[in-house]
């Protein structure tokens, strides 16, 4: 966790590790025992407060020398390294935010302007061609950098999310989400690319977890203020209206986020982009399951609000408490799932959680009473197995100066297999007022199936430096060009 160096006899400062200051002091008091005092501050911004309290017991207890927490990383990380993860922690919180606005109020929405299943899937489907925003905001940021296209991502995700608020039909609504979902989209992969391209080789997966927390708080903030959406048909507008303060976050935390070391390095290097190429065969395995995926996920995520509506007969409030007392725990999947895909590997990850996505979302949609809650809790704990290493997968595999553009086009693929599994799921389970969509799901569900043998086709990335795992990287000793950001 930390490395230290010795000023002077009984006095020790921070040689390395997350901290922005460390002061180990080492005295002898009078009945001839000894005083030992720690003082220290975490490097992360916003979050430092969490990190130092959650040190301070193995602090006080003391570690053996090159031992840490379990909840550590597997590396010893560095100042910048905190700053990087905290700011992304927080840039994750407000993309989680404004990525779940959609999914959580469509069903308010549909109902205020008098819409079908079959308009709400259709409409869900039409916000998916927002990819295209994506690839082109990704594709920008291996030209322009990460940092500047994070910050104008999020922003101008905010600034649509608020202008839906006084939206004045279905189909402006439908616009503005296709644009903001198209940038939160864009961040959450410009979020992955920054830490897998900040972060040592062994902990990569760690931080891929880490954003993936602070994410899900984002969208539990959603679920905080989904409650306001009883008060009136139209108080769904509400929810949206609170884009504007997602948005000055977004503004406060990214101009503070320095810009990737890999990036700038390979920017500098002369005819490094035109040697650096997209692996076909990497990019068609990743796309083929990110498809299954979301061919399964994207009618479980958009349409669980309309079942539990619909079907169940849950309120806006009791929809709320389903899913914040089923999806929360969601975090033990994630801590497991990163300490398993940086320490025995991807792929396995990935099976766990893939299996797990579809068994117990399938038994969710076909039960009602217990059942349905402990299948939610199933699918959505051993489903989060697959997060940490499916989001380091997609940006590791990739050169730098093509990570960005890989991604956007991954990004693309999984939107086909989302509006597909959302079409398919409208027609299967039709468009009446009481939907059957246990079938439907059934069917679905065999897609993350089929995509667990096609996860061991792809190369074991676990502890492996970027440059190694790309070879049209230069290699880390050949860079000419050191940051001073």
């Amino acid at each position: 966790m930390v490395r230290e160096v010795e000023l002077a006899p009984g006095r020790f400062t921070l040689d390395e590790g997350p901290f922005r200051y460390w002061d180990r002091t080492i005295a002898t008091r009078a009945d001839g025992g000894t005083e030992e005092t720690i003082r220290y501050r975490s490097a992360a911004p916003h979050w430092g407060w969490l990190v130092d309290l959650a040190t301070r017991r193995p602090v006080r207890r003391g570690l053996a020398d090159g031992s840490s927490p379990v909840w550590c990383p597997t590396d010893r990380l560095t100042p910048r390294d905190a700053q990087v993860l905290g700011l992304c922690a927080t840039l994750s919180v407000v993309a989680g935010f404004l990525g779940s606005l959609i999914t959580q109020t469509m069903t308010r929405i549909a109902d205020d302007f008098g819409e079908s299943l079959c308009d709400q899937t259709g409409s869900l489907a039409i916000i998916r061609i927002g990819a295209v925003v994506t690839l082109v905001a990704a594709a920008a940021a291996d030209r322009i950098g990460r940092r500047g296209m994070l910050l104008g991502s999020l922003v101008g995700s905010a600034i649509a999310s608020t202008l839906t608020a006084i939206a004045p039909s279905f189909a402006a609504v439908t616009v503005l989400q296709l644009v903001s979902r198209g940038l939160t989209a864009a961040a959450a992969v410009l979020i992955s690319i920054v830490v897998v391209e900040e972060i040592p080789a062994h902990s990569r997966a760690y931080a891929i977890g880490l954003m993936i927390l602070p994410g899900g708080l984002g969208v539990g903030m959603v679920l905080w203020v989904l409650p306001l959406a009883d008060l009136a048909p139209w108080a769904w507008r509400i929810i949206f209206g609170l884009s504007a303060l997602a948005g000055l976050a977004a503004w406060a935390s990214a101009r503070r986020l320095p810009e990737s070391e890999r990036f700038e390095h390979d920017e500098h290097v002369p005819h490094e982009r035109e040697r650096q190429h997209i692996d076909l065969r990497r990019f068609a395995l990743l796309g083929l399951i990110l498809f299954l995926l979301n061919l399964f996920t994207a009618p479980v995520q958009q349409l669980q609000n309309d079942y539990l509506n619909q079907v169940r007969g849950f309120s806006a409030t009791k929809t709320s408490v389903f899913l914040l007392l089923t999806n929360t725990w969601g975090f033990v999947g994630i801590a497991v799932g990163s300490q398993l895909a940086d320490r025995r590997g991807r792929r396995w990850a990935a099976a766990i959680g893939l299996l797990g996505i579809a068994a117990g979302n399938a038994v969710m949609f076909n039960t009602s009473g217990w059942p349905m809650w402990a299948a939610s809790v199933v699918g959505s704990v051993v489903g989060a197995v697959l997060a940490p290493a499916l989001g380091a997968m997609l940006p590791e595999l990739f050169p730098t100066l093509r990570r960005g553009a890989a991604n956007g086009w991954l990004t693309c693929v999984a939107v086909v297999g989302s509006a597909t599994g959302l079409l398919t799921t409208g027609a299967a389970a039709g468009c009446s007022a009481m939907p059957s969509y246990g079938s439907a799901m059934n069917l679905l569900a065999l897609a993350p199936v089929v995509a667990v043998g096609l996860a061991f086709f792809l190369p074991e990335s676990a502890g492996v430096e970027l440059e190694a795992l790309n070879p049209d990287d230069p290699e880390p000793d050949d860079r000419p060009y050191t940051s001073t950001t």
